[in-house]
Formats: structure tokens, sequence, C-alpha cells
């Protein structure tokens, strides 16, 4: 019979809740003080207060409730062995490929009398374990249940919630919040053998890069507005959010090394527009990330094409 997802996060302790205020509380300014140093973008700007505009402020709340999203997810009654399997993923893919390079050494033997029988009686064992490891493979691929909440293509271990309003306000900051879903953070961090404390520095790392990334003012006190932020093709918005995201948890390594686990742990099994921002890691520089990123918010363009071109002239440009 098939579990739901409120069975399971009503068995998450409620002392996460605690866990997770304590770990926004005590990481938020920091991480606030990375993404202002990375993105070069400001909430609060000398031209807001002389406009006598109120302060741009993103409360962050811990929200005990289940994402309306995720109210109809369920798992199947396999659940539990899926959870084992999940935890030795890597071991398991580490022993894939050791078996597949250790066929080629058996058959290489193998042809060489003198050595032959070294392997005879170990090549049977090999084939099975191969066998075995490629089936828990294949069933944890299918049923990952971590990978299947992740899917939903919703935010489900948090949300930057922003507000629209009229077309002519649109130079003006518009309200914005965040929110941290503490039950389905503790579930999540159950399966990924992390703390709800890794996670939520993770959650709230990723929550304040959609902000800085919209609500962020540059120089000449330009932010994005949120009528083209609303309509920007969710690998733009994702991906530069997970871009500063691993910017943040890169840099905080040696503090945080779980929420950098988890992070890449998290990783292959969201869906692809988590991983948008991948090739701008590793093919352009955090400078030319940022140019693109300004000129695509001052443009109003909502496509990542769009985005992708100003990222090439961006690294032209930059010389890099």
């Amino acid at each position: 019979m098939p579990i739901s997802l409120s069975q399971l996060l009503s068995q998450v302790s409620p002392q996460t809740e605690a866990r997770v205020k304590k770990a926004r509380d005590a990481t938020r300014g920091l991480i606030q003080e990375i993404l202002r140093s990375e993105c070069r973008l400001q909430l609060r700007t000398e031209q807001s207060n002389r406009k006598g505009e109120p302060a741009v402020q993103v409360p962050v709340e811990v929200v005990p409730g289940l994402p309306a999203v995720l109210e109809n997810v369920t798992f199947p009654d396999n659940l539990a062995l899926c959870l084992i399997l999940s935890r030795y993923r890597v071991s398991l893919e580490q022993a894939e490929q050791g078996l597949a390079g250790l066929q080629g050494l058996i058959q290489e033997l193998q042809r060489a009398p003198q050595w032959a029988g070294l392997v005879r009686s170990g090549e049977p064992a090999a084939r099975e374990t191969e066998q075995l490891v490629k089936s828990l493979l294949d069933l944890l691929n299918k049923e990952d249940p971590l990978k299947h909440l992740l899917g939903v293509e919703e935010d489900v271990l948090g949300a930057y919630i922003y507000q629209l309003h009229g077309l002519f306000l649109d130079d003006h900051p518009n309200a914005a919040r965040i929110e941290l879903y503490w039950a389905v953070i503790g579930l999540t961090a159950q399966w990924l053998a992390a703390t709800p404390e890794d996670l939520t520095v993770l959650v709230l790392a990723h929550e304040l890069a959609h902000a800085y990334t919209q609500l962020g003012a540059d120089i000449d006190g330009r932010r994005w507005p949120v009528s083209a932020f609303a309509g920007t093709e969710k690998h733009v918005k994702e991906g530069l959010a997970q871009y500063y995201t691993e910017r943040v948890l890169d840099r905080r390594q040696d503090k945080c090394p779980g929420a950098w686990k988890a992070y890449v742990d998290l990783l292959p099994r969201q869906p692809d527009a988590y991983r948008a921002h991948k090739p701008w890691i590793d093919d352009h520089t955090p400078e030319a990330v940022r140019l693109a990123m300004l000129e695509f918010r001052r443009s109003k363009q909502t496509k990542l094409a769009d985005f992708q071109s100003r990222l090439t002239a961006a690294q032209v440009a930059l010389g890099k």
C-alpha cells in the first residue's frame, strides 16, 4: 500500500523546528554577507533612502505546514528498502564502475595460461556481484524516494515568495518573503544522512540567492523588475539561485562541510532547472556570470537562450 508524504512528515521530530530556526538565525547574516560580496548587489540603497522608499526586507519564516504541491505525493510500499539503498548509492555506483574494470582484468589474465588459474574460480562470483549491483541500482534509480520528492518541479524544501504589483510600479521594490518547510527539511535530512542544520544552511542560501538576484540593487539602484522575474524561464531563475548557492557553500566548506555535502548529494536528484548553472560554473568566470545577470535583468528578457547569449558576450567583453 502506498505511503503518503504526510504520514512520513508526521513522524519527523517536533524538535526539528527549533533546530531549523536556530540554524537560520546563526547563519543568515553570514550567508547574506557572502551573497553581497559575490553579487555586489544590495537590498538597501542610498537611492531608495533618498526617494523615501521603505527599506527592503525579506523575512525568513520557518513554516510547520506541508506545501500544497506535496499534499498528494505518495511513495511505494518498498520505501524502507529504497531508503537503505539510497544511503549506499555512492558505494553502489563505485562498485559498478570497479566491477566493469575488473571484468577487463579477468579477461586479460584468462588469455595468459600461466595466470588463468588465478581468476578461474572468481569469475562467476564477479559476474554475480556485477549483476546484483546493477539490479540494486536499477531499483534505486526507478524508485529513489528523494528523487521522486524533488521531481515535483516546485519548491519543496523552501520557497522565495514574491508579490506582483501593478505595471507602473515596476521601478519600486516588491514585497517578498522566504519560507523554510521544517518538516520536509527534517525528513530530507534523514534520507540524505545529513543534519537538519546542514540542510537548513543549503535551503536558506538558495532562497536568499533568489532574493538577492531579484531584489538586489546594482550600483545604479536597478533591481530585477518583478513582472519580468515572474515571467522568466525557470532554468534562468533557478540556475542563478543555484549558482550563487554553490558559491556561498564553496566558500563555507571549512565551516559547514555538511551543507556542502548535502548540496552535492541533492544536485543529481533535482530537476534539470536546478542544474542549469553547472556549465556556468565550469566554463565562465564569476565576473562574466554577474555581468550577464545584470544585463539580462535590465533587458527584461525571459528566455534561457537570451541569458546564454549574454553570458557568452560577457565572457568576450571581459577578455576571459
